[in-house]
Parts: structure tokens; sequence; C-alpha cells
């Protein structure tokens, strides 16, 4: 299984460029950010070269923020799609310019006055014409459902069985659904049988430990069974670690790169 490591979670107390450096003499091959105007300040030609000077593979940037606060949710219809349409845009573009496959987006939370039908509608209506963005730029949007549970209290879409019956509906290849099984074992469980009837449209995975969101040999998920299932599945991406560590940064991912390479 190949293995990211989320630069905005982890090796924190350092410039992003040592945190580049860092994960790649750790051994990591892929690495992920998120806003593509936040923790790095320079160009996408900059941002690749960073990458490949350091022997690495940037897979995922973000496009909006799980409450909507950035660049608006797609929940709501009545809002004005500009800030949206405006942002998903600069993201796709810079992405695709930086050398990144992937850009993820999130939902927004539910409206009270609202139901979900129609916030379902709005979602999907919302996300159409950034598909097509996508498509004419050859980068892969990922829907990522989030739990409401924890770390995102009212955030709408909290199913990854609701994120792939999007994509479906939808129906573009450059539309997939990121797995963040941190996120979905909190509203979920049962990992491994959701994760083989919506393979077909996951496109990512994220993991962390549970509970807390720290390193994934310390909680309730047996991370070596699930990554050894998915590869029976024949996932080719991205297994990214998105979590905080609780001990020295660099112990704990040497650590869990240790634990995720035993086979349950």
């Amino acid at each position: 299984m190949r293995l990211g490591l989320c630069l905005e979670m982890a090796l924190t107390s350092l410039p992003f460029e040592d945190r580049v450096k860092t994960a790649a003499r750790l051994g990591f091959k892929n690495v992920e950010i998120w806003w593509v105007d936040s923790v790095f300040k320079g160009t996408p030609g900059q941002l690749a070269k960073l990458a490949q000077d350091n022997g690495v593979t940037i897979t995922n940037t973000v496009i909006n923020s799980p409450d909507g606060s950035v660049a608006s949710g797609l929940t709501d219809p009545r809002k004005s799609k500009d800030a949206w349409l405006k942002r998903a845009q600069m993201t796709i573009d810079y992405t695709k310019a930086a050398q990144i496959p992937n850009t993820i987006f999130l939902t927004g939370n539910r409206v009270p006055d609202l139901t979900d039908r129609q916030m379902l509608e709005s979602v999907i209506e919302w996300t159409k014409p950034v598909v097509d963005m996508a498509e004419k730029a050859g980068v892969t949007l990922l829907l990522e459902p989030l739990n409401d549970k924890y770390d995102h209290p009212d955030h709408w879409l909290t199913s990854s069985d609701r994120g792939a019956e999007i994509c479906r509906k939808i129906g573009s290849k450059r539309l997939q659904i990121l797995f963040d099984c941190y996120h979905m074992q909190v509203m979920e469980g049962d990992l491994v049988n959701h994760i083989k009837r919506n393979i077909d449209v996951i496109g990512h995975f994220h993991m962390a430990g549970v509970p807390g969101r720290h390193e994934v040999f310390t909680g309730e998920t047996n991370y070596p069974f699930v990554l050894g299932q998915i590869e029976q599945l024949g996932y080719q991406g991205v297994f990214g670690l998105e979590f905080a560590p609780s001990l020295n940064d660099e112990v704990s991912l040497t650590q869990t790169l240790a634990y995720l390479a035993t086979k349950a």
C-alpha cells in the first residue's frame, strides 16, 4: 500500500518546506496539503519543484472548509454560488499547474430550515459545475464525508454510502469519495464492508486512531487488517495519514510506518 502524510497535521512546528523534506527523509513518497493559499506561499510551479526536488508526490489540495466558512457550503441553494465557483476554479487551476492529481471538497453544514432532500439537491446542483471544471482540467474531485459527533458539529455529509450515492448520481470519473477511516469509524463502523460496496467510487483514503485522532496504532481500528482488505480489492491509490501525533512527530511517524508494515 502506498502511504501518504498530511502535512497540515504532522510536522507542523516546521516551516512548510522543511515538512516536505522531513517527510521524504522519513520515507514518505506522498504528501498532502489543504488550501493552496495557506501554508505554502509560492506559485504552483515552485510547489511542483519543491515536491520534485524531494522525490515526493503531492496528492491532494482542498477547495473549501468543512463548515463552509471558506468558499461557502453547498447545502443552501439560496446562497450565491459565486464564492464557491470562484474558489473551486482557483483551486483546480492551481492544483493542475502544481501537478497535483486531486482536490478535496466538503458539503458544509446542515441548514436548520431546509429539508434533507432540499440540501441533497443543492449539494448535487452545486457540485455539477465544479465537476465540469475538474473534467476540463484533468483533476479528480474527492468528496469527503466527516463525523459530526466530535470534530465537525452539524456537518451534513456524514455517510460514506451517501457520498458514494452522490458520486454515482452525477456519474463522472472525475468525482470520487475520500473515505476517511477515522471519520467513518466514528459514524458508521463496519469499515471493510462499507469500503467493499463503495470501492468503485473511492479515490483516496485517510486514517487516524479512534478515539482521539492520534496515532493509528493506539486506537480501536486494526489498520493493518483494513489495509490488507483494501489491497485485496485491487486499490492502487494512496492511503494518507491524517492524524495529530501525541508523541514526538518523527518518533510517531516512524512507529506508524513500522506498525502499518505488519500484517494482521
